[in-house]
């Protein structure tokens, strides 16, 4: 097949002409591509009779199930589909997916290529149907390194080998990586971008975790020679989670080098999804010094518009002490700390503690069944507002107190809200009915050394907003996890000034509230009175 016969507009229409015929998800329309290219192989240029290409794919594609159609119909899609060229098989699987499979942008791929040097001779790129032309562009550009291209959907393996047929330092094999023993060939550098998210079922593997992106992360740790590099990127969850993500981090500590930890622009795998990823760098020995960088995307990111280009905002270099000293991998901190206001706190003389020493902290309730003449009131993030609850709008439900007592508010609670597009922060005031928060709320209860008035007022200004926005999981959709708040530092003065601070906010508060309201009776008083002349 000739290179570069069909363009990108080109092959969406055809996807397009696909979904037309009712072929409309992503598994038939590459099922459709394999028959078509097989075909054409095997045709010999005798394809302008729609009765002997239909016979040909018949003979070609026997391990695939019966095609749903005719002859007719066949050659309708042959004809449409038969123009694609090699380069362009790696485009069309991309289209087709349309998002709903993740896809490694072009720009990442180019990033890659900074990792080789003298001694890479040997690299595995792992979920290479993730990959478009971009990554076929950087092993044509480097015919003395031998890639390996791992794939675990067989089909798709098979058309990526025909991609790349024409390339000769190119292996390909049908691996899962999520398993031991896909391989048992080690390399100079590996590159990996994971499934993200979900739970796996390994049987009989002792891997550390069952999530697939923390999985990939062990096994192909294993694969990295001794002067070695596994390049991967991963969620923000490894950078600060608890449970297997704390375990694992702990290994790696333990048993590898950590070299590179990169936060990548916000978006950057839209529209499959715009949770936050980061791009690490480990390699064999201990860590003695880590970069750590912040890249943004060289203009806005949408689905018609992708990065081109990365940006690097911000770089640091930490020591092993100091890498040593931040909250997990949580390197949004560590650049906060570069911060005027993180400096001005960090050398505060007032005394601060963790907030697992300070509050007990726990998240809210989900509740399903709404309920109008209900026992227990639901504050909602909707009932958070820029001056404090609105507790007249709550929602109720019918349940038993025992049943909800673990989540029951107590005066002085402070709110955070755990999902949403952005934070918000409120303290809970007692109420004449039971009140609960929802699963989209974290609740800081506070020890007896802090105030839950003072604790809002710090996590409202710059320097709490900026520690909040640390925990951050999501990007569009924010999602702080409860038990990362409590690894907060927050400054606890005596609480004589703690209640001097609350005071003084109320007192402002109080005459806010009042300058508004007038304002508004005012403006009300001057629209009645315009109104009242129009005719």
């Amino acid at each position: 097949m000739s290179r570069n016969v069909i363009i990108d507009k080109d092959l969406r229409n055809a996807v397009d002409v696909m979904r037309s015929y009712g072929f409309g998800d992503q598994s038939s329309m590459i099922d459709l591509l394999y028959r078509v290219v097989k075909t054409k192989q095997s045709s010999s240029g005798k394809d302008d009779n729609a009765d002997i290409v239909y016979k040909t794919m018949q003979e070609v594609s026997t391990s695939l199930p019966r095609f749903p159609g005719d002859a007719e119909l066949f050659f309708s899609i042959y004809k449409t589909l038969s123009p694609i060229d090699e380069r362009s098989i790696l485009s069309f699987m991309n289209i087709a997916n349309d998002g709903r499979e993740l896809y490694v942008p072009d720009v990442l791929v180019e990033n890659f290529s900074k990792y080789f040097n003298d001694n890479t001779k040997k690299i595995l790129v792992t979920e290479c149907e993730q990959y478009g032309p971009s990554l076929l562009d950087l092993v044509e550009a480097n015919p003395e390194i031998e890639f390996t291209l791992v794939s675990r959907q067989a089909i798709k393996a098979e058309l990526i080998s025909i991609a790349y047929s024409h390339i000769e330092n190119v292996k390909m094999i049908s691996a899962d990586i999520y398993s031991y023993g896909f391989t048992d060939r080690k390399f100079d550098l590996i590159f990996c971008v994971p499934i993200f998210g979900g739970r796996m079922l390994v049987n009989g593997e002792d891997f550390i975790s069952r999530e697939p992106d923390l999985i990939a992360v062990q096994n192909l740790l294993y694969h990295i020679n001794m002067d070695g590099e596994l390049v991967i990127v991963l969620p923000a969850k490894i950078t600060f989670g608890g449970g297997s993500a704390a375990a694992l981090r702990e290994y790696i500590e333990s048993n590898y080098k950590i070299k590179e930890i990169s936060a990548l622009p916000a978006g950057l795998f839209t529209p499959y999804t715009s949770i936050r990823t980061y791009l690490f760098v480990f390699s064999t020995g201990q860590t003695d010094d880590v970069v750590l960088r912040q890249y943004s995307s060289d203009k806005p990111i949408r689905k018609t518009s992708p990065c081109k280009k990365l940006v690097i905002e911000n770089e640091l270099l930490l020591f092993s002490d100091e890498f040593a000293d931040l909250n997990g991998w949580n390197i949004d901190m560590a650049f906060s700390e570069e911060d005027e206001d993180m400096k001005s706190f960090a050398s505060s003389p007032v005394k601060k503690l963790r907030l697992k020493d300070a509050a007990t902290v726990f998240r809210g309730k989900a509740v399903n069944t709404k309920s109008e003449s209900g026992n227990i009131a639901v504050i909602n993030i909707s009932n958070i507002t820029d001056t404090g609850i609105d507790y007249e709008a709550l929602d109720f439900i019918e349940e038993e107190p025992r049943k909800v007592s673990r989540y029951v508010l107590e005066d002085g609670d402070v709110l955070v809200t755990a999902r949403g597009t952005t934070v918000k922060v409120a303290v809970f005031e007692k109420q004449p009915t039971i009140c609960i928060p929802s699963a989209n709320i974290n609740v800081i209860r506070p020890k007896e050394m802090l105030r839950g008035g003072y604790l809002k007022l710090f996590l409202e200004s710059p320097v709490g907003i900026k520690m909040l926005q640390s925990l951050q999981r999501g990007t569009v959709v924010v999602n702080i996890n409860y038990r990362d708040i409590i690894e907060l530092e927050v400054p606890v003065l005596p609480l004589e000034a703690q209640d001097a601070l609350i005071q003084e906010y109320n007192t402002g508060l109080k005459f806010y509230k009042e300058t508004i309201a007038a304002a508004e009776e005012g403006w009300r008083g001057v629209r009645h009175d315009i109104e009242s002349k129009l005719f």
